[in-house]
């Protein structure tokens, strides 16, 4: 890719290409399709309507053929002919990658960044096997647990199209990003360029080429367990898979990344892993973290399940990703079902430090809140000793609490917490606890006061609440009041 050359007047041409840009030029039917990959109402829409933006969207996030007058109008500074020799568009006057305006998290400082990608199902093209993936679900719930400040040292592992790379350089972080594919970093680089950012690119297979420690580790690793017998019937494709056997390059970070972490450093990756149980299995909630705390050991971490599926789901997925049919798609189909070795297979989000401390295993499916992540900062003080934890005083972190009451009966059959897009059941108890969390008193002094008015000794009152306090506490529900 030649697209260097293009940047500064690309720069300019897509001012107003932005996340309301494109919504408007889709419509509400379009943009509803887009989340489920169909194009077709968008392009109808986009294609009714006068101006750049629309020509733009239909061009760089649809895939769509323009006309030479069309081109001209969309991108007047870039001539076609040095357009396509840069590798921007092809001789049919479409787009030869893809390029999508980004919203960034408020916790990431809001804004928008333009990624450019390689064209995929969107634009009615099949993944190649060094295709480069634009943000998708995975990146967004990975950067919902992210966090980044100016003069950290940042690594980016697997980084594909760069996108926390850069977001860590809006930060003022110094960002370091790592792939195996010298296309990845390619984009990577275009895309840093786009956004006036500087990040570091650096090719090699995971912690090879950068043997320094980091203040911060993201991770959206090639996590897809693909078996051997598959790979020979598909091949290999980078962006989702290793080519490792089974999960174990997941298994190789979580046992080097401390190595690579600085004192108080943070490692936050995404994975998937075999889990011997079915889901089903009376044993599976005791089974899927095995794996993982293995790999671990005793470093300090708090492991999220965030879903699980059957080796037949699995393998239906990742088979479609392809594009694959007919009886090729049956001949990778039976090859998975009979080479996964395990009964269900996990994906999950990992926060893991350099040394050894708490450890939280959590199966959380539910939906994830921007802010999911920082729960993190509460992890020793959710393992800390009865006595410490009583002297603390908290505070509710954006709690509501719900109650559900059958006609006619004044006490509630259901009370339940809700925050951090979790939902916590709770006993009466808990909930005037944490009702009375706002900072004043300590958590012993508020245990006390509930003792006294309930008629119930302190110690059955401890027994009660303290667990209930620390699971919220672990979960970011309750934190440490800073006055």
């Amino acid at each position: 890719m030649e697209l260097s050359r293009l940047v500064d007047r690309l720069r300019g041409e897509l001012e107003g290409y932005t996340v309301a840009g494109v919504a408007e030029s889709v419509g509400r039917v379009g943009l509803a399709a887009l989340d489920r990959e169909q194009r077709a109402p968008a392009i109808r829409h986009a294609c009714a309507l006068p101006g750049r933006i629309p020509l733009l969207t239909r061009l760089l996030l649809l895939g769509h053929q323009l006309t030479e007058e069309e081109y001209t109008e969309a991108l007047p500074t870039i001539p076609l002919d040095e357009a396509i020799d840069a590798g921007f568009m092809t001789e049919h006057i479409k787009a030869a990658i893809a390029v999508r305006p980004v919203a960034i998290p408020e916790r990431h400082g809001s804004g928008e960044l333009l990624i450019a990608s390689d064209l995929g199902p969107l634009q009615d093209c099949l993944p190649a096997h060094d295709h480069v993936m634009p943000v998708g679900g995975a990146t967004k719930t990975l950067a919902a647990m992210t966090a980044f400040d100016a003069s950290q040292h940042v690594l980016d592992l697997g980084t594909g199209c760069g996108y926390h790379a850069l977001v860590a350089a809006r930060s003022g972080a110094n960002a370091v990003a790592v792939d195996i594919s010298e296309r990845a970093l390619a984009f990577t680089q275009f895309n840093a360029a786009m956004a006036g950012l500087t990040v570091e690119t650096r090719q090699g297979s995971l912690f090879e080429p950068v043997p320094e420690k980091f203040d911060r580790i993201v991770a959206n690793l090639p996590f897809v367990i693909t078996p051997p017998e598959v790979r020979r019937v598909i091949g290999t494709y980078e962006y989702r898979d290793a080519g490792a056997e089974g999960d174990d390059i997941l298994m190789e970070v979580l046992a080097n990344v401390g190595n690579h972490l600085s004192e108080n450093g943070i490692a936050w990756l995404l994975g998937n892993w075999l889990i011997h149980a079915d889901l089903d299995s009376p044993t599976f909630a005791t089974t899927w973290s095995k794996t993982i705390a293995t790999a671990i050991g005793n470093r300090e971490a708090w492991i999220v399940l965030r879903d699980a599926v059957d080796p037949a789901q699995y393998a239906e997925m990742w088979l479609k990703d392809t594009g694959m049919t007919g009886s090729a798609f049956t001949m990778a189909y039976f090859e998975w079902l009979k080479n996964i070795a395990a009964e269900s297979i996990g994906f999950g989000c990992l926060t893991l430090g350099p040394q050894d401390g708490p450890q939280r295993f959590e199966d959380y499916r539910g939906s994830m809140a921007d802010s999911f992540g920082d729960a993190w900062r509460n992890r020793h003080l959710a393992a800390s000793e009865d006595d410490a934890l009583l002297a603390t005083h908290l505070v509710a972190n954006g709690l509501v609490e719900k109650r559900l009451h059958t006609p006619g009966v004044s006490d509630p059959w259901h009370i339940s917490l809700l925050g951090l897009g979790r939902e916590v059941p709770v006993s009466g108890e808990v909930a005037g606890f944490v009702g009375a969390c706002d900072g004043e008193l300590s958590v012993g002094q508020i245990i006390g006061a509930l003792s006294g008015l309930l008629n119930t000794p302190v110690d059955e009152m401890m027994a009660a609440i303290l667990p209930s306090a620390r699971e919220l506490i672990g979960a970011g529900l309750l934190v440490e009041y800073s006055s």
